[in-house]
C-alpha cells in the first residue's frame, strides 16, 4: 500500500518558502527572510538543518548556520557543529558564530569535537570554546596544545589567552621558546591576558627576538602582566642587548611605575640612541618631575630623535622646570624639535613663554609657526597682539588660520582691521576663524560705542 504523503501545517509550508527564498540572494537581502526564519523558532531547526547540511550553494548554508545561531536552541548545535567541516570558510565561520551565540550549551559537543580527524573541525571547537569562556575546558585545550598542527595550536594558544585561565602559563611559556615565531607572538598575547607574573621573566627573553612581532607582543604583555613586571623590567635595562633594553624602557613608560624613574634617568645616559630616546619618552609619559633637569641634558645630545624625545618628555611633564628647556628647544637646529618646543610652551601656559614664542612666529618652518601661533593663543597675553598681527599676512594659509583664531583668543579690539583683511582671504578656512574670531570683537566695540554716544 503506497505511503501517504505527510501533509504539512503552514508554518512548515511557509518555512520551506523562505529556506528557497534564500537562494540566489546577496547576504543584505538574506536578512530580511533570516529574520523570519528566526521568528519561527523551534519549528524552524530541523529545515535549517538540513538546508546547512544539503543547501546547494554556499550563500544558502551560510544564511542557514547564521539563523540556526540566532535561534539559539540546543538543539541547533549539533548541525552548526557539522557545519565546521563544510567546504566552505564562510560557512565554517557562520557555523562558528552561531555556537558562540548558543553558548555553554554547545560545549560537550565542541569538547568531542577536538578529537575529530578534520583539522578544520578542531581548529574551529578550540577558537569557539575560548569565546565562550567556560574556564573548565583549559585542561583539555592544555593536554592538547603539544599534540597538535600549527594551525590547530595558534586557535588554542588564543583561546587560553581569552579564558585567562593559569593553568595554562607553564605550557604557553613552552611555546615562547620554540622556533615556531608566529605561535611565539600569539604565546606572548596570551600570558599578557593570563596577567600571570610567572611568565615574566619569559616574556623579557622574547625582547631579544629577531622578530618585531614577537618583540611588540611580548612588551604589550609585560604591560599587561602590570606592576609586578617592573623589577624585572628595570633589571633588564642593563641587558647586553640595546634591543632589549630599548623595549624595556618602552614598557616600562607604558607602566607609568615611578619605581622605574632612577633607572629611566640612568638609561638617558645609554650608549644606544634608540634606549636613550625611549627612556626620555618613558620619563615623559610617567611624569616624572624629578626628571626634568635630566631631560634638559639631552637637548644637546647630537642626535636629533634624541633631542625630539627629550623635548617632548620635558612638555609631557610640564611645570616651571620645563620653561627653560623649552625655550632652549625653540632655537633647536631641527624643525620637528622646535616644533614640540612650541606645543609645550602652549600646554604649559606660562607667561614668560610668551616672548620666545613671538620669535618663533618667524621660523623659517611653516609648522613651528603655525604651532608658536597656536600656542600664543592658548596663553592669552596680549603682549603677543602685535606680532601676531605681523604674521596675519603670512605665506602659509594654517599659519594664517591660527593667527585669526590666537587674535580671537586675545580679545583685543586692536585686532580689528588685522581680521577684517583675514575675512577676505582667499582661504576658506582662514576666512571662517576670522569671520568666528571677529564676532565678539565687533560687539563689544560697538557696546562700547553705544555707551561713548
Amino acid at each position: 500500500m503506497p505511503r501517504k504523503a505527510i501533509k504539512k501545517s503552514p508554518k512548515e509550508k511557509r518555512i520551506a518558502e523562505l529556506i528557497r527564498e534564500l537562494e540566489g540572494k546577496s547576504e543584505t537581502a538574506q536578512r530580511e527572510i533570516i529574520d523570519q526564519l528566526v521568528k519561527m523558532g523551534a519549528s524552524a531547526i530541523k529545515p535549517l538543518a538540513s538546508a546547512l547540511q544539503n543547501g546547494a550553494t554556499y550563500q544558502v548554508r551560510m544564511a542557514a548556520a547564521v539563523a540556526l545561531g540566532e535561534i539559539r536552541n540546543d538543539r541547533c548545535v549539533k548541525p552548526l557543529v557539522a557545519g565546521l567541516a563544510d567546504t566552505s570558510l564562510n560557512v565554517q565561520r557562520m557555523a562558528a558564530q552561531g555556537l558562540v551565540q548558543i553558548g555553554s550549551a554547545a560545549v560537550d559537543a565542541l569538547m568531542k569535537s577536538l578529537d575529530s580527524p578534520d583539522d578544520s573541525v578542531r581548529r574551529w571547537a578550540a577558537e569557539v570554546l575560548g569565546k565562550i569562556g567556560k574556564k573548565t575546558v583549559a585542561t583539555k585545550l592544555v593536554e592538547k596544545l603539544p599534540l597538535e598542527t600549527p594551525e590547530v595550536q595558534k586557535a588554542i594558544i588564543i583561546a587560553l589567552g581569552e579564558l585567562a585561565s593559569r593553568k595554562a602559563t607553564h605550557p604557553l611559556v613552552s611555546i615562547l621558546r620554540g622556533d615556531n615565531v608566529d605561535l611565539t607572538r600569539y604565546a606572548a598575547e596570551a600570558l599578557g591576558r593570563l596577567g600571570d607574573a610567572e611568565g615574566i621573566e619569559s616574556l623579557i627573553e622574547c625582547l631579544d627576538s629577531p622578530s618585531i612581532d614577537v618583540r611588540k607582543a611580548a612588551t604589550e604583555a609585560l604591560v599587561r602582566v602590570g606592576p609586578e613586571s617592573v623589577p624585572a623590567l628595570t633589571h633588564a635595562l642593563q641587558h647586553n642587548n640595546y634591543v632589549v633594553r630599548r623595549w624595556v624602557a618602552e614598557a616600562l613608560g607604558n607602566l607609568k611605575d615611578k619605581r622605574a624613574v632612577k633607572h629611566l634617568i640612568h638609561a638617558l645616559h645609554d650608549e644606544n640612541v634608540r634606549v636613550r630616546r625611549y627612556a626620555a619618552l618613558a620619563l615623559g609619559e610617567i611624569g616624572a618631575r624629578n626628571a626634568t633637569p635630566h631631560l634638559q641634558s639631552l637637548l644637546q645630545d647630537e642626535n636629533q630623535d634624541v633631542r625630539y624625545s627629550a623635548v617632548k618628555a620635558v612638555a609631557s611633564i610640564g611645570g616651571k622646570e620645563a620653561l627653560s628647556g623649552l625655550v632652549t628647544a625653540l632655537k633647536d637646529n631641527d624643525w620637528a624639535v622646535r616644533m614640540t618646543a612650541a606645543q609645550g610652551l602652549g600646554d604649559l601656559g606660562d607667561r614668560e613663554g610668551v616672548a620666545p614664542l613671538c620669535e618663533a612666529l618667524r621660523d623659517p618652518e611653516w609648522s613651528v609657526r603655525y604651532h608658536a601661533a597656536a600656542a600664543l593663543g592658548q596663553i592669552g597675553d596680549v603682549a603677543a597682539l602685535i606680532p601676531l598681527i605681523r604674521t596675519a599676512g603670512d605665506s602659509n594659509a594654517a599659519v594664517r588660520r591660527h593667527v585669526a583664531e590666537a587674535l580671537g583668543k586675545l580679545g583685543d579690539e586692536r585686532a580689528l582691521p588685522a581680521l577684517e583683511r583675514l575675512v577676505r582671504d582667499s582661504d576658506h578656512a582662514v576666512a571662517a576663524a576670522a569671520d568666528e574670531a571677529i564676532a565678539p570683537l565687533r560687539r563689544r566695540s560697538n557696546g562700547r560705542r553705544r555707551r561713548n554716544m
